[in-house]
């Protein structure tokens, strides 16, 4: 039997600390990326993300604005006055016979049906 193989072989412990030794400077460098990230890492991104959510905000203001003065258009174009002025602006002004004519009616208020209660 070959014992003296067996007894230069190096033992577990060894050959694992070969291996972790050119690990050592991240060992000592761990502090500085820790303090990195949690302090300049998470600052450009909270800012990133709060810039972020500023335009989005802008955004949401402007198109809030523009939906508004869509609504107002809306009421204004669909006004029985404004849809005959267009009529008369475009067909130079002829008159408009019975059958064109635009009538507006207000229906009354739709009465509330009352609740009852059972006894």
């Amino acid at each position: 039997m070959n014992f003296k193989f067996i007894q230069n072989m190096p033992s577990f412990s060894v050959i694992a600390f070969r291996l972790v030794l050119p690990l050592e400077p991240l060992l000592y460098l761990m502090p500085f990326y820790a303090l990195f990230y949690f302090s300049v890492w998470q600052g450009i991104e909270t800012a990133k993300w709060k810039r972020l959510i500023h335009e989005k905000a802008i955004e949401k203001e402007d198109l809030i604005r523009r939906n508004d003065d869509l609504k107002i258009g809306i009421v204004s174009y669909t006004s029985a006055e404004r849809i005959e002025a267009l009529y008369r602006r475009t067909y130079q002004y002829l008159p408009i016979s019975l059958g064109n004519r635009i009538i507006t009616i207000e229906l009354p208020a739709e009465p509330k049906a009352v609740k009852k209660e059972p006894f």
